[in-house]
């Protein structure tokens, strides 16, 4: 079983040489592709789903930082090995708070790539023998469209608390990966992308129509307890900060009055 890897890196040089190193261990992970910062990285993410991540802390436009954490709150099944200079400990500890598998110094030393690998590939394999064993009891009872339809009923439940795969999953009594899986084929989407556009939705119904409420509170509203990072993941969905947002609407609406 190859797993799929993305690597994150803003310095092209650097990012090759970790794709070359991560393929030329032969240890089971296929680098199917690259980014140089975190926002690229994320649309990546969200096509390809891979297994595992490896990013850099200092990057343009989003840092690592901000992509481990958007990854906890919407793959938190996704594996993680940051890469970080001796002057971005606190960067490198920050993210650690946010599931991070292993970190690495640059410049990155083959023999311990070898070791962080090797640990995440006994994870993985783990998880996929638990996985074969769950689908093939799961799949003789529950229809797919039966699981996306508990699923996004769930979801439409719960989008304003913190939701996490692992939450749903243990709610609907299955594991994460093979919901998951199953949603995926069925949608074309991940579940937690579906709970993102629940999120949008609902905030922008919020922001035109609830003038009064501040930014913070409507992020707190749809589910977003850090109004940052709701901020940044609705400009990433609809190409505006939320203030962007009331304000284009507001004068939309003036010019129908």
């Amino acid at each position: 079983m190859n797993y799929k890897v993305i690597v994150v890196e803003d310095e092209a040089l650097i990012r090759r040489n970790i794709v070359k190193k991560v393929q030329g261990l032969n240890l089971g992970f296929n680098v199917i592709g690259s980014a140089s910062d975190g926002k690229s990285a994320l649309d990546l993410i969200e096509t390809e789903l891979p297994q595992l991540v490896i990013t850099d802390i200092q990057m343009p436009i989003m840092d690592g930082l901000e992509l481990v954490k958007a990854l906890y709150f919407t793959y938190p099944n996704i594996k993680v090995i940051i890469l970080s200079g001796f002057h971005e400990f606190e960067f490198a500890r920050q993210a650690i708070q946010y599931g991070v598998n292993d970190y690495l110094l640059k410049p990155v030393i083959i023999e311990e790539l070898s070791t962080a690998l090797t640990k995440i590939k006994l994870q993985l394999d783990s998880n996929l023998t638990s996985l074969s064993t769950l689908a093939n009891i799961k799949s003789k009872h529950v229809a797919p469209q039966e699981l996306v339809t508990a699923v996004e009923l769930y979801l439409r439940s719960n989008y304003k608390t913190e939701v996490t795969l692992e939450a749903i999953a243990k709610s609907l009594n299955f594991s994460p990966d093979y919901l998951s899986r199953v949603y995926k084929k069925s949608t074309g989407k991940s579940p937690l992308k579906y709970l993102i556009h629940l999120r949008i939705n609902e905030a922008k119904r919020l922001l035109t129509s609830n003038l009064e409420l501040d930014i913070k509170t409507i992020g707190e509203l749809v589910g977003y307890s850090d109004q940052y990072y709701f901020s940044r993941t609705f400009k990433h969905n609809t190409n505006h900060y939320p203030s962007e947002y009331r304000s284009l609407k507001g004068q939309e609406n003036d010019k129908h009055t």
